[in-house]
């Protein structure tokens, strides 16, 4: 139980660029000036060549942003549990930026390299697990390996030991067109060397050359593109609600779009912690006469939804939930009837988030006899 609790901690942390622990507030490595936000960062010799041995954070390149870029590194790794990788266009205001990393204790599996954006230090793993955002990849244990990702415009790439892309991501999350640069080395026992580490803007023999490998995600029919979210507050407000009595008489609204997979990325309007890792999404149903309707969902990681003020579902989907393979990667899995009534029938889905996703998404196939709006 205290091995499970502390790998959650460490994956909980959120993806802030500020530094917050007792090392050197900057190291000079390679040339170039960088900023710790780490467990422990430090430079020392490992096989035979000058390296950064890094656990449990990042580190930034100071002085220096980017809009399309090259980063190249050398990693040296043992089999373990660790999330190693580049983060590029970050905003430190909004903490925000794009990331990609390698399990190397997933070394040949599917998921061997994960692609993210991550929005309000929340990262959104769970919403985009394609093959345009994973892939397989082998790792060599106890020796250098490359790693090199190209970035141009709205896509990348990424190398492991040279040949051909690994991963090619054909279209980043976020609306980021430049920022700062960045290396990860995290999770329970994840540590690593790095060496040789290159960061340059992108030149014209610098190209994408990777392809999609994930088809186009086939939307459900009648799928809602656009939800009214509201601002956040605390599960405990709503965790043993049955009846809702004015549920937003103090909160505030913005409309959010849904991504190209048809799931909201509710990190977008805000970040999550102990007192705001809850958000109602809204949805307005015009119906002209009492019918039932089904609603087809996903969510990640709880949900509590509301008919009218009485709740009709309650759900949990986070990492582990189920058993200790479960991902609680976002898809339209579950499916609830809405026994509506004649005229305005109001959907209030309450949506928590502990890490990987904070993420709501919902279709009606069948709007013969009904209107929608938020």
């Amino acid at each position: 139980m205290r091995k499970l609790l502390l790998t959650i901690l460490f994956c909980l942390a959120p993806a802030t660029l500020n530094a917050q622990s007792d090392a050197p507030e900057t190291i000079e490595f390679g040339g170039k000036t960088w900023r710790i936000n780490a467990q422990e960062v430090r430079a020392e010799s490992h096989l035979g060549r000058s390296a950064l041995f890094m656990k449990g954070g990042r580190i930034w390149l100071e002085g220096a942003t980017f809009s399309d870029v090259v980063i190249e590194f050398d990693a040296a790794f043992d089999e373990r549990q660790a999330f190693i990788g580049p983060q590029w266009r970050a905003d430190e205001q909004q903490n925000q930026f794009e990331e990609l990393y390698f399990r190397p204790h997933q070394s040949g599996k599917p998921d061997a390299i994960q692609y993210t954006p991550v929005e309000n230090g929340l990262s959104a793993w769970q919403i985009f697990s394609d093959l345009n955002a994973t892939a397989a990849a082998e790792f060599n244990y106890g020796e250098w390996n490359r790693f090199k990702v190209v970035v141009k415009g709205g896509k990348a790439d990424f190398y492991v030991n040279g040949g051909e892309p690994q991963l090619h991501m054909p279209d980043l999350k976020t609306d980021r067109t430049e920022g700062m640069v960045g290396l990860r080395v995290s999770g329970p026992v994840g540590e690593a060397y790095l060496s040789n580490i290159s960061v340059r803007p992108l030149t014209a023999s610098d190209n994408i050359v990777g392809t999609p490998k994930a088809p186009p995600t086939e939307l459900p029919e009648g799928l809602i593109t656009s939800w009214n979210v509201s601002t956040p507050f605390a599960e405990a407000d709503v965790a043993t609600v049955l009846t809702l009595d004015d549920a937003d008489s103090d909160l505030k609204w913005n409309k959010l779009e849904t991504e190209t997979n048809g799931i909201a990325n509710l990190a977008k309007l805000a970040t999550a912690d102990d007192n705001s890792d809850t958000v109602f999404v809204r949805l307005n149903v015009n119906a002209d006469r009492a019918m039932m309707k089904e609603l087809r969902f996903g969510y990640s990681d709880r949900v509590r939804i509301y008919l009218n003020g009485k709740r009709v579902y309650h759900g949990v989907a986070h990492w582990r939930a189920r058993d200790f393979r479960f991902l609680g990667t976002v898809g339209f899995f579950d499916s609830v009837g809405l026994d509506l009534k004649r005229g305005d029938n109001e959907v209030l889905v309450a949506v928590s988030e502990t890490f990987g996703g904070w993420a709501w998404a919902g279709a009606i196939e069948n709007q013969s006899g009904i209107k929608l709006s938020n």
